[in-house]
């Protein structure tokens, strides 16, 4: 049997076995009708996908442990830098002390950590000589450190990536312990961009060489509030 038998073997197989449920048949796949719109016959829905009503098991996480604890660790081994606050002032005093005198952008709900009504309709390219931009996230997720971020957080959607180090701003109870719960949190996307971002900036695709800042800042500190 060759690779491509034995492939299309399984395929069949698998299809065979998900009609059985209740999922996806060999005829679920439906074309266009005449007037543009999509054939709904037989369960599917109006963009020609099946409508099963199979419900998935909830994922087992209880190998993360505290989602917390591994969030904090992901950060670590992202090569970002992870610090508990209780208030603003302590973020303050963190930008005060490591970026006193460089440029730096604030987009987050805090008032005195808020400086995007200066820049966020300006053009990216004057950007360029930003040192440090602090931004707020929607959620983080335990299983690999990843951040959501908006647009309407970023202010610009140049913000995280434009600067030398970013600082992101996440609430510890927004932490979610993988990314499939990630997306049942967020729902349907309401907003016209949004990204995920796990760390520094940092690339291995020549000679695998480890470069941080490559695409992005080249540092990373959460504070989780």
């Amino acid at each position: 049997m060759s690779s491509r038998e034995e492939i299309l073997g399984r395929l069949e197989d698998v299809r065979g076995r998900m009609s059985d449920a209740g999922g996806i048949g060999t005829d679920d796949r439906r074309p266009m009708t005449g007037d543009g719109t999509w054939n709904t016959e037989n369960g599917t829905s109006d963009i020609g996908h099946p409508t099963s009503d199979i419900q998935l098991p909830p994922f087992n996480t209880a190998y993360l442990g505290d989602p917390l604890a591994k969030f904090k660790e992901l950060i670590d081994i992202l090569h970002g830098e992870a610090i508990e606050v209780s208030e603003g002032k302590e973020i303050e005093d963190y930008v005060s002390k490591h970026y006193s005198g460089k440029r730096i952008l604030f987009s987050t709900s805090l008032p005195e950590l808020n400086n995007s009504e200066e820049w966020k309709t300006a053009d990216p390219h004057s950007l360029e000589d930003v040192e440090f931009a602090l931004v707020e996230g929607t959620l983080g997720v335990a299983e690999n450190g990843a951040i959501w971020l908006t647009e309407e957080q970023l202010s610009q959607r140049v913000a995280p990536f434009i600067n030398q180090q970013l600082g992101i701003v996440i609430k510890k109870d927004s932490i979610v312990p993988t990314m499939a719960q990630a997306y049942e949190k967020l729902g349907e996307p309401n907003n016209g961009y949004g990204v995920f971002i796990a760390g520094p900036s940092k690339t291995a695709d020549i000679e695998q060489s480890l470069v941080t800042g490559a695409h992005g800042a080249r540092g990373l500190v959460v504070f989780l509030a």
